[in-house]
C-alpha cells in the first residue's frame, strides 16, 4: 500500500526523556486520515513533545513513526507567531511563497483571508489588530498552507469563552474547506468533545495514553457545552483527573 493509499498515520512506542525526567511512556496510536484528532491531558503531562515529534521538530527516544515523516505540515499556536512587519495579506502570502505562481498564491491567500473574516483588514499589520483577529489570522494562515497534516496546540485557549467559541467555529468553516487531518492538543474537555472526531486522552507525567475515544455526531450538529455527551464528559474528567 502507498503512503497516499494508507488511511492511517501512526505512532508506535513513541517514548521520550529530558535528562532525568521522562515524559512521554510508549505512545502508540493511530491518526485517521481527513478526521480531526484531540490529545487531551493535563497541563504539561507532554502533550506538545508528543505534537513536536509527530512533526519532526524533537526526535523520539525511542519508538517509530510511520507516514508523518514523508508529509507536511502547518501549524496554529496558543501565541499566533504572526511577522510583525507584514500585512495580513502578507502573512499569508510568505506562507504560500515559492509553492504556486504569485496569482494562485493571492486567490488562496483571499480565500482564506475572508473566510476568517478579516478581508477589510487585508493590508492591516497584525498589531493593529485585536487579540481575537491576531488568532484568527493564525488559523487562517495554517489552512490556507497546502500542508497534508494541520497541528494545532492549545491555539483556542487564554481567550474568554465567546472568543473561544468563535475560533472553534472558524477551524470547522476552515476545515470543511479541505478536510484536513488535523490533531490539536489541548487539557480543555468542551474543546475536544466540540470539535474531534477522536479522543487520545494522555495521563500525567510521564505520559500514557490511557484511553481513545470515538465521536460519531456530526461536528456541525454540536452545541458547545451541552450534555449530549454527558456521559463521556464525565469519563474524560475522571481520566485526566486520575
Amino acid at each position: 500500500m502507498s503512503l497516499s493509499e494508507n488511511p492511517f498515520f501512526r505512532a508506535e512506542s513513541i517514548t521520550k526523556s529530558f535528562g532525568q525526567r521522562q515524559v512521554l511512556s510508549g505512545i502508540s496510536a493511530d491518526f485517521p486520515r481527513s478526521s480531526v484528532t484531540a490529545i487531551l491531558g493535563p497541563s504539561g503531562c507532554g502533550k506538545t513533545s508528543f505534537l513536536n515529534i509527530l512533526a519532526g521538530l524533537m526526535p523520539a527516544d525511542s519508538g517509530k513513526l510511520i507516514g508523518f515523516p514523508q508529509v507536511s505540515f502547518s501549524y496554529s499556536f496558543q501565541d499566533p507567531r504572526l511577522l510583525p512587519w507584514l500585512s495580513c495579506l502578507d502573512n499569508i502570502l510568505f506562507a504560500l511563497s515559492g509553492l504556486t505562481d504569485r496569482q494562485s498564491s493571492m486567490e488562496r491567500a483571499l480565500r482564506f483571508i475572508k473566510a476568517a473574516g478579516l478581508d477589510a483588514y487585508a493590508a492591516f499589520k497584525p498589531l493593529q489588530l485585536s487579540g481575537g483577529m491576531r488568532r484568527r489570522l493564525s488559523l487562517a494562515r495554517a489552512f490556507a498552507y497546502p500542508s497534508d497534516v494541520c497541528l494545532l496546540d492549545e491555539a483556542f485557549t487564554s481567550v474568554d469563552l465567546k472568543l473561544r467559541i468563535e475560533l472553534m467555529n472558524l477551524f470547522s468553516l476552515l476545515w470543511r474547506e479541505e478536510k484536513r487531518t488535523t490533531i490539536f492538543v489541548t487539557h480543555d474537555v468542551q474543546d475536544a468533545l466540540y470539535l474531534a472526531d477522536r479522543i487520545l486522552v494522555f495521563s500525567s507525567k510521564p505520559a500514557r495514553l490511557l484511553d481513545i475515544h470515538t465521536i460519531d455526531s456530526p461536528r456541525e450538529a454540536r452545541r458547545y457545552g451541552s450534555k449530549d455527551f454527558s456521559e463521556l464528559e464525565e469519563l474524560l474528567y475522571r481520566q485526566i483527573l486520575s
